[in-house]
């Protein structure tokens, strides 16, 4: 089975994640990481440590390392922010029929099984089995069955039970939220999101194994920018006219990270992430920062705050940090998500 981790710029999370898997995982498996700019010195090291590791760099990948370095040295804005689609897309074809996608800020907490989970998925025709939900259980939508086990994981297939309201405001072909939106009357509405979680019971940006066919489906080539709504739209259109089924274990089997970011920013946070993460990227090149001090917990603010402030950054102090940090964990537990 391939395993593929969609990375960019973060390799001390991809280490943390590598050391994960051959911890936890039992099975045949080939390692895809599909990179999308981690400049090569990080690489190089990742490759010594794991030289069985398949890496694959994006098409954008030298203008994106690049604009990084740039970026970091004080500048020109990095403005490389393109998603790789189709690199992804066609990496995914050269796939297994089953495959696990995880990304690099994300770790196995719990035993895997791969041929137990792919014999699962085969005999019980699954398109999708969760690992993590963030503690959501509104991720989980719909009736709950118990199905025999996949390893040492228990699975519970989720029957989707999409709301009228759904229906009517986020997938209607008549676009009745378009027509509400400039009714002026989508505020008596709840938000976009609220119409939207029901649907993430068919689907999962990562932390899940997939049929290889249903995630295709999900990303077809040429798509231009991250739209999330679209994915699930595309799930909900599967879903009908295949009858798919999902699934997600009993147990949440993987954790990410609330504490950094590859490039979200804040109003009114002085905190440069791109800066950030270089600096923790150099910190984890000397050996100052083990990938998997904390685990299987984030890394602790006490642990990160020598290495900021040694540092001193101010584009990337440590006071900043922490406000950047509760503004981004904000957005998760506003949604009901558990976050550290």
């Amino acid at each position: 089975m391939d395993i593929v981790i969609k990375s960019f710029n973060r390799p001390y999370y991809l280490d943390r994640c590598l050391r994960s898997i051959y911890r936890y995982v039992t099975g045949d498996f080939t390692l895809r990481v599909l990179d999308d700019g981690t400049p090569p010195e990080y690489l190089d090291r990742i490759r010594a440590q794991y030289p069985a590791v398949q890496i694959f760099c994006s098409p954008r990948y030298p203008d994106k390392v690049t604009a990084l370095r740039r970026h970091v040295e004080g500048g020109a804005p990095f403005d490389q922010k393109v998603i790789p689609f189709d690199f992804w897309v066609e990496q995914i074809r050269a796939c297994s029929d089953i495959f696990l996608l995880i990304e690099d800020d994300i770790w196995i907490t719990g035993p895997l099984d791969l041929a137990a989970f792919a014999q699962q998925m085969q005999a019980q025709r699954l398109d999708m089995v969760k690992l993590s939900w963030l503690g959501n259980e509104r991720l989980n939508g719909g009736r709950r069955v118990n199905l025999p086990s996949a390893g040492a994981a228990e699975l519970e297939e989720m029957v989707p039970a999409i709301p009228l309201s759904t229906q009517t405001v986020f997938l209607n072909r008549f676009r009745v939220r378009s027509v509400l939106y400039h009714a002026r009357l989508l505020r008596f509405c709840k938000t976009d999101m609220e119409y939207q979680l029901p649907l993430y019971a068919l689907y999962a940006v990562a932390s899940a194994f997939f049929k290889k066919e249903y995630w295709l489906h999900l990303w077809p080539m040429g798509q231009v920018q991250v739209d999330e709504a679209e994915q699930l739209r595309r799930a909900h259109s599967w879903w009908r006219r295949t009858g798919g089924r999902f699934a997600k274990t009993r147990q949440e089997l993987t954790r990410t990270s609330f504490i950094t970011s590859a490039t979200n920013v804040f109003a009114g946070v002085r905190l440069d992430p791109f800066v950030l993460n270089y600096l923790l990227n150099e910190a984890w090149l000397r050996g100052d920062l083990d990938a998997m001090h904390d685990f299987p917990q984030d890394f602790a603010p006490e642990y990160l705050r020598p290495l900021l402030d040694a540092a001193a950054n101010d584009r990337a102090t440590y006071a900043e940090w922490l406000r950047w940090t509760e503004e981004f964990k904000g957005q998760y537990r506003r949604l009901g998500c558990v976050v550290e």
